[in-house]
C-alpha cells in the first residue's frame, strides 16, 4: 500500500467539536460628573434644565435686589404706619371717641386735619367704606353755612340735620349728617402724602 489514508465518513465528521472563544468589549464606566459629555436625549434636556434654572436664579436675584433698593428709597413718600393711602392723601381712622374739637386737636397733633372731601373720587371712596359715625372737617357757621376745615364751601352735598344746635359734620356710611359738637365719636384725619 502506498500510504495510509484514512477515510472518514460524513457521520464521523459531524461529531467533531469545534471550539472558539468570543471576547466582548466593555463600555467605559459612566461617571456622575460627565453627564454633559454623553450624547442622547437625556443630555440635551439636562443642559436645557440647567440653563433654565440658571436664568431663573439670575432673574430672582435681580428682582430681590430691586425690591431692597425700592424699600430703602425715600423718593416715594409713604403714609405713616396705621394710615391708609389713597391718591395724594393719607387717612387715619381713629378707634377712640372724642368730641369734635378734641378730634380736631388729635389730628393736628399728627400734622393732619379732620377729613376734608375735596373731589368726587374722594367722596366715592368714603361712600364705599362702611363706618359708624365719624367726625369730619365740616362745620356749620351761622354766617357762611357749612364749610370745610380748609375754609372751602360745601358744594352740591347736602347735610342731614335734625336740630338747629347741630353744627359739626359727621360722615356715616357715605352720608353727611349734622351732630352736636360735644358728642363723643370716632374721627377721620387726613394729611397730604407730599
Amino acid at each position: 500500500m502506498e500510504g495510509n489514508k484514512t477515510e472518514t465518513s460524513g457521520a464521523e465528521r459531524s461529531e467533531e467539536i469545534i471550539y472558539t472563544s468570543v471576547k466582548f468589549s466593555q463600555p467605559p464606566p459612566i461617571h456622575a460628573n460627565d453627564g454633559l459629555k454623553h450624547e442622547g436625549p437625556c443630555s440635551q434636556s439636562s443642559l436645557v434644565c440647567r440653563l433654565t434654572v440658571g436664568v431663573l436664579s439670575a432673574v430672582l436675584l435681580v428682582q430681590g435686589v430691586m425690591l431692597v433698593v425700592l424699600q430703602m428709597s425715600d423718593s416715594c413718600p409713604r403714609c405713616p404706619e396705621l394710615w391708609m393711602g389713597y391718591g395724594d392723601s393719607c387717612y387715619l381712622f381713629s378707634k377712640e371717641r372724642k368730641d369734635w374739637n378734641s378730634s380736631q386737636e388729635s389730628c393736628a397733633a399728627e400734622s393732619a386735619r379732620l377729613l376734608v372731601i375735596s373731589n368726587t373720587q374722594e367722596m366715592n371712596l368714603f361712600k364705599m367704606i362702611p363706618r359708624e359715625q365719624s367726625w369730619i372737617g365740616l362745620r356749620n357757621t351761622t354766617r357762611s353755612g357749612w364749610v370745610w376745615a380748609d375754609s372751602s364751601g360745601l358744594s352740591e352735598i347736602k347735610v342731614i340735620s335734625n336740630s338747629p344746635v347741630q353744627h359739626c359734620g359727621v360722615l356715616m356710611n357715605g352720608v353727611f349728617q349734622a351732630s352736636s359738637c360735644s358728642v363723643s365719636m370716632q374721627w377721620i384725619c387726613e394729611k397730604s402724602l407730599k
